[in-house]
C-alpha cells in the first residue's frame, strides 16, 4: 500500500510532469522535421526512381540499391559509382571519387557544427551522417533566420528524408525492367526543380535580401564557369566559398549603414 501511495504521488509530482512536457515537445519538434522534409521527399521521389531505374540497368539488383541509399545516401555519388561499377572500374578507384565527390560536406558540416555542438555526441553523429545538399539547405535556412530547430527537428528532417531515398530508389530499381527513358518523364529535372525552390524559400527568409541573391548569383556563376576548368565537385566547392565570403561581406556592410 505505501509502495502504491509513493508511486501515485511520483506519477503526480512536478517532476513526472516536466518529463512529460519534454517528451511532447520533442516529439512535436521531430514531427515539424518530418514536415519540413515534405519538399525533399517530392524531390528525392523522381530522382530516386531516375537512380533505381539506371543502376537497375547497370547490373546492380535491387537489395544492392537499397544497401547503397542505406549505407552511401548521396545521390551524385550514387551515380556516379553506378556508372564506375559498369565500367569495371576496380573499388579503390570508386572509394577515392567518391569522396572527392563528397568532400563540399566537409563545409555543410562545419557550418552546422557551431549550432549543434552543445548536443550529445550520438545526436551529432547521426544529424552528420544523413547531413545532404537539400537538407542543409532546408537547416541553413532555418539558422539563418535565428531559429535553432532542435535535434529533434534535425533527426525529423534527416530520417524522413533518408527513409524516403530509400523507398523511392528501390521502387525504381524493382521497375527498372519497365522504364527504359526517365528522361521522357522528366525524372532528370526533378533534382534541378528541388534546389531551385529551395533556393527561393531560402532566400525569401533572409532579412537581408539584396545580399542573398548577390551571393546566390555569384554562387551560380562561379559554380557554371568553374565546371568548364574544374571537376565539377571542385567547382562546386569554390562557388560555396566564394559565395558564402561575398554574402558575408555585403550583410556586415548592411548592417553597419
Amino acid at each position: 500500500m505505501r509502495r502504491n501511495r509513493q508511486q501515485a504521488g511520483t506519477a503526480g509530482s512536478p517532476g513526472a510532469a516536466h518529463h512529460g512536457a519534454c517528451r511532447d515537445a520533442r516529439a512535436e519538434r521531430y514531427i515539424d522535421g518530418v514536415r519540413d522534409a515534405v519538399p525533399v521527399i517530392m524531390g528525392y521521389t523522381a530522382i530516386g526512381l531516375a537512380f533505381g531505374v539506371v543502376a537497375k540497368t547497370a547490373g546492380v539488383t535491387v537489395p544492392e540499391v537499397a544497401l547503397m541509399s542505406l549505407i552511401l545516401y548521396a545521390g551524385s555519388a550514387q551515380f556516379v559509382t553506378v556508372g564506375l561499377i559498369a565500367a569495371g572500374v576496380p573499388a579503390g578507384a570508386i572509394v577515392v571519387t567518391i569522396f572527392l565527390v563528397n568532400v563540399r560536406h566537409l563545409l555543410y558540416s562545419a557550418a552546422i557544427s557551431t549550432h549543434v555542438r552543445h548536443l550529445k555526441t550520438w545526436q551529432n553523429a547521426l544529424i552528420g551522417a544523413e547531413l545532404t545538399d537539400e537538407t542543409f539547405a532546408l537547416a541553413s535556412g532555418r539558422l539563418g533566420r535565428g531559429a535553432f530547430p532542435g535535434a529533434g527537428w534535425f533527426l525529423g528532417l534527416n530520417n524522413a528524408s533518408h527513409a524516403a531515398w530509400i523507398l523511392c530508389t528501390s521502387l525504381g530499381a524493382v521497375a527498372g525492367g519497365s522504364i527504359t527513358d526517365t528522361r521522357a518523364l522528366g525524372f532528370d529535372f526533378a533534382l534541378a526543380a528541388m534546389f531551385a525552390a529551395l533556393l527561393v524559400l531560402q532566400i525569401a527568409g533572409r532579412p537581408k535580401l539584396l545580399a542573398a541573391v548577390a551571393a546566390a548569383a555569384v554562387g551560380g556563376a562561379v559554380a557554371l564557369c568553374g565546371a568548364l576548368i574544374l571537376p565539377a565537385s571542385w567547382a562546386i566547392v569554390t562557388a560555396t566559398l566564394i559565395a558564402a565570403t561575398v554574402g558575408m561581406v555585403l550583410e556586415g556592410r548592411a548592417e553597419k549603414a
